[in-house]
């Protein structure tokens, strides 16, 4: 059986409800608007194994060192075949998430493909998620 989660920020929470609206898939959505990296490092771990985990942090910090660290924390922490980490619209930020999605030899999704209003969320979850869910 499938077993999804979508961890992070607000796009994580939009990219979770579009995902679930679609009824091909449901996955677990663990997400809180303006979540830091540092504050999802504070969240329990996810309860189960999942075969794929979604990650969408990144947006609300500084692209320093610590963001770093806590990048390759939440990683440590995940349990899944598949982990997709989808890349802030902020290049300087997109670089320091693809970094760890390289190192653990994970996907990633670049926001930066889908238009954005705000720079920080995709206008259309929709479009975002034909593309994860290919």
């Amino acid at each position: 059986m499938f077993e999804c989660l979508i961890l992070g920020d607000s796009t994580a929470l939009g990219a979770g409800r579009a995902i679930n609206a679609t009824h091909i898939v449901r996955c677990d959505v663990l997400a809180v608007e303006g979540a830091s990296a540092a504050q999802i490092l504070t969240w329990p771990r996810a309860p189960k194994r999942y075969s794929t985990i979604i990650v969408a942090v990144g947006s609300n910090d500084a692209p320093t060192p610590p963001l770093r660290r806590a990048l390759v924390r939440i990683r440590v922490g995940l349990a899944a075949r598949r982990v997709i980490w989808l890349l802030p619209y902020a290049r300087s930020n997109a670089a320091i998430v693809n970094s760890i999605a390289i190192s653990f030899a994970d996907e990633s999704l670049d926001l930066a493909q889908f238009p954005s209003r705000d720079r920080v969320h995709p206008s259309r979850y929709e479009d975002l998620v034909k593309v994860l869910l290919k």
